[in-house]
């Protein structure tokens, strides 16, 4: 009994960590997605760019560092190689499945303040960045069933950057529309007492650098009580990243694609996350062929074939401007098939 008594104030104040953990990713989120979008605008980005560029790839960043972490830290057979490549797989995994079934929810949650429950999307960005997702993620998951010499892997590392940046240049040549407006000033700059629909550079700067900090900060305390919690349960390591990490690292892109779904921005919120999906195919990836064998698990494979069934059906699900939940609600059902397809192969 008394082991439970000094037991139970460590396990409330990992509980209160959590909880303040998400705060922290909420506000952060909050802050970010109204300073990229400023940046955006001052920048005359167009608003495809904003969302699969600038706004993917800063909260692409936690869920990057664990990996990056894990297998320069680490050997590139052992449990640290293990650790990184399953976050490397579960993130696309997570961002096609899960991410789309919050927005669902998202969608169902606000509809009385938007008007309407489906989503209107750009229909040509949205397919671009799955254009660019899935190809690319069927050869790597392909790759990942061979044993590849580090020539090849090398090879393959250096292609994917040139692919991301090629997919980069793209996006930044892309026309922003002349109608495209902010509706809502930049917070910084109101709480300096400037006028936030004109912000200043270092207005915009100051709040995406702290908005981001809070991201990363958020994430990295909400990853560190969850393997806190789940540091007795009897999983491999591989297997452990594969759920956890993603689950936790991939809430800045869950977070801003809601809040931008509440303001009825859903073009931004669907591009945040396909191009993350877009980010997390090339930039993570390489570095697990340039430091792991690339060798990939039963777990891992499960992983790779869900998330690229799950892409396929958003882009042929993305017909017109207008996306409805049935569509984005098959990635919570295509989500709970892995899960149970790890219990099948004795990995839960």
């Amino acid at each position: 009994m008394r082991s439970n008594l000094r037991l139970e104030p460590i396990i409330l104040l990992h509980a209160a960590i959590l909880a303040l953990s998400f705060v922290i990713i909420l506000a952060g989120s909050e802050l970010f997605t109204n300073g990229v979008e400023w940046a955006g605008h001052r920048l005359g980005i167009a608003e495809a760019a904003v969302g699969s560029l600038l706004a993917a790839v800063g909260t692409a960043l936690p869920e990057t560092f664990i990996p990056a972490i894990a297998l320069l830290t680490g050997d590139s057979h052992g449990a640290h190689s293990e650790v990184g490549v399953g976050a490397i797989v579960g993130a696309p995994l997570m961002l096609s499945t899960f991410a789309i079934f919050v927005m669902g929810i998202a969608a169902l949650a606000y509809r009385k303040r938007r008007g309407r429950i489906a989503l209107h999307v750009v229909r040509e960005d949205a397919r671009r960045d799955l254009s660019f997702f899935i190809p690319v993620f069927l050869i790597l998951a392909i790759a990942g069933t061979t044993h590849m010499g580090p020539a090849i892997r090398y090879l393959l590392a250096a292609a994917l950057l040139i692919v991301y940046g090629s997919y980069s240049v793209m996006m930044l040549r892309l026309q922003r529309a002349a109608d495209a407006e902010v509706e809502h000033g930049l917070y910084f700059e109101s709480i300096f007492r400037g006028d936030g629909f004109h912000p200043r550079a270092w207005t915009v700067t100051a709040q995406l650098i702290v908005g981001l900090g809070l991201i990363i900060v958020g994430a990295k305390e909400f990853v560190d009580q969850v393997i806190e919690f789940s540091q007795h349960v009897n999983l491999n390591p591989g297997v452990l990243s594969l759920i956890l990490s993603p689950l936790a690292t991939e809430l800045p892109e869950k977070f801003n694609s809601v809040i931008w779904i509440r303001q009825r921005k859903d073009h931004l919120a669907l591009a945040n996350i396909t191009g993350a999906m877009v980010f997390q195919s090339c930039i993570p990836v390489a570095l697990g062929l340039a430091f792991s064998p690339w060798h990939l698990s039963q777990s891992e494979l499960l992983a790779s074939a869900i998330a690229l069934v799950s892409s396929a059906i958003l882009y042929f699900n993305l017909r017109d401007a207008e996306l409805g939940t049935p569509t984005l609600m098959v990635g919570g059902a295509a989500y709970a098939i892995f899960i149970g397809g790890l219990s099948y192969l004795g990995a839960l």
